[in-house]
């Protein structure tokens, strides 16, 4: 960029005396105009030295909008020729000029106004010549950072140490870190509004931004720390390259990544639905995620589809495992890798994530125990499956661990009709013939003494009901279904019969996913697909 201050050090203004506008001389000058007309400023583009010879500035009235006029088309500066209309510079013009930093440059003797245009100018071509050959050799180092598939912080650094001042990329993705080049005091951003074209900025530190766009979506913002708060047309373009640069490479990266998850999605989906994937996609996804012996993994199975709660969970569980899974329209399956000391964190985590997401109210989400084989992928989906029915039976506020489902195994394991048949008619049959009302109230209270077997008082607090009232309702069990209920054998089958009383009829028995991907021809000793499903 050639500045007023750059114009003075030639040779030609030798002679030149900087009257007013000291502050102004790092204006950039675009060109050179000679010009004596008192509406010289409609004529104008911006970033002139305007040379005159005072011959339209002889009154007050005129100088004032002589002056007025260049500040507002943005010229550069004045310079004069003293003499033959002037002898000095008018007090009004230079005040005028020292209040808005616009330099007032005065010759005192006679000289060529078509020497100094022809010297101007021939520094400006020369300037943008030396600019050209600086984008050129920008371009190339960006077209070889493009082929090497080096990444937007090669990007970064090719533009820093080209213009030789401080860059950056900060991404419009919160968790992304931002790829700086040079030293930067003081950041700026981050940003939610789009500068589609480079434009400059002073707050906190002056810097030059564009926006980078990828299908009309803003994904990052291009900075560069600038020394002055002033757009040169060098940065402008060496800025809006790199910017398109970088919006090439996004998209080459997020091809590859697209390709990568229908690549992971499909092998998944034969490993996970498959009655016997084949060896060489065991061994695929094995190498692929280095299931050695040395890692082991999980499968967490949240009932719900794609969204803001499953991207926090899978980003949150990415911390401290490899995450891959399948997105289903009502549910989404995440496959949790790493070593045994930190899948073993997985649950926990989990409800960590979906705790910060959901709140109080956690989406039901079953985990499964932890395993090391490929092949092993299927009975942990089919795990994950029992922990969630058993999480959103249990009203949805904690995760489901197959670990912890207790007697739910053995319930989800076995068929409606054996259980009705070897476990619940046989225990509760009596008490379920009676009337709706007395079902109720009679389970209620059956719950409460098998929770509290040594504490009546316990019993009938967590019932509400006074500790007579609680020895009559005893009574009335007695008859119903023996003397001998509350004995350490016949307590322990009431406590698993009533479970899977519960269990069975709070909703509608259907498929789970996993039989719904596997189909009809299933091998029939796995584990049952008949399950007893809370409503949704």
């Amino acid at each position: 960029m050639v500045t007023v201050r750059n114009v003075l050090e030639r040779t030609v203004f030798a002679g030149a005396e900087v009257m007013a506008g000291q502050h102004g001389l790092d204006h950039p000058v675009r060109w050179v105009h000679v010009g004596e007309i008192p509406n010289i400023s409609e004529f104008l583009k911006g970033g002139e030295l305007v040379l005159s010879t005072g011959l339209g500035l002889t009154s007050a009235d005129a100088r004032h909008r002589y002056i007025s006029g260049l500040m507002e088309a943005r010229a550069s500066g004045l310079l004069l020729e003293l003499g033959s209309y002037l002898s000095e510079v008018p007090p009004d013009l230079l005040d005028v000029a020292d209040r808005n930093r616009f330099p007032v440059i005065v010759f005192r003797h006679p000289v060529r106004f078509l020497d100094l245009s022809q010297d101007v100018n021939s520094l400006l071509i020369s300037e943008h010549h030396r600019i050209l050959d600086e984008l050129e050799s920008l371009s190339l180092r960006i077209r070889h950072a493009l082929l090497k598939t080096e990444g937007i912080p090669a990007l970064i650094r090719v533009l820093g140490e080209t213009l030789n001042m401080p860059a950056a990329y900060r991404t419009r993705d919160d968790d992304g870190n931002p790829e700086t080049y040079g030293s930067w005091p003081m950041l700026p951003g981050p940003f939610s509004d789009v500068c589609l074209h480079p434009s400059v900025d002073s707050h906190p530190v002056p810097y030059l931004r564009q926006t980078i766009l990828v299908f009309g979506r803003a994904v990052g913002d291009l900075l560069l720390s600038l020394p002055t708060p002033i757009l040169d047309e060098r940065l402008y373009l060496a800025c809006d390259r790199t910017a398109a640069a970088i919006a090439q490479d996004t998209i080459r990266a997020e091809s590859l990544e697209r390709t990568r998850h229908r690549e992971d999605t499909t092998l998944l989906e034969r490993l996970l639905f498959a009655e016997h994937p084949l060896p060489g996609q065991v061994k695929q996804f094995a190498s692929r995620y280095r299931l050695d012996g040395t890692h082991s993994f999980r499968v967490l199975l949240l009932d719900t589809g794609p969204g803001p709660v499953t991207r926090a969970v899978r980003q949150g569980l990415s911390n401290i495992v490899t995450c891959t899974g399948i997105d289903q329209s009502d549910r989404c399956i995440i496959v949790a890798i790493g070593r045994d000391a930190v899948v073993n964190q997985v649950p926990a985590q989990a409800a960590r994530w979906l705790q910060k997401s959901c709140g109080n109210s956690i989406i039901p989400t079953g985990v499964s125990a932890s395993h090391h084989h490929v092949r092993e992928l299927r009975d942990a989906l089919l795990e994950a499956d029992d922990a969630m029915l058993v999480a959103r039976f249990q009203g949805g506020t904690t995760i489901g661990s197959y670990e912890s489902l207790g007697i739910y195994r053995w319930i989800l394991a076995t068929s409606p009709e054996d259980l009705e048949r070897l476990l619940i008619r046989p225990e509760l049959g009596p008490l379920l013939d009676r009337s709706p009302h007395e079902v109720a109230t009679s389970l209620q209270t059956l719950d409460a003494l098998l929770d509290h077997p040594h504490s009546k008082l316990a019993a009938a607090q967590v019932l509400g009901i006074h500790r007579q009232t609680l020895y009559a309702r005893m009574h009335t069990l007695a008859g119903i279904l023996g003397n001998d209920f509350m004995a350490p054998e016949r307590r322990i089958a009431l406590e698993a019969a009533t479970r899977a009383y519960r269990f069975r009829t709070a909703g509608q028995q259907r498929p789970t996913a996993a039989e719904d991907a596997i189909g009809s021809s299933a091998d029939p000793c796995a584990a049952p697909w008949e399950r007893h499903l809370p409503p949704s």
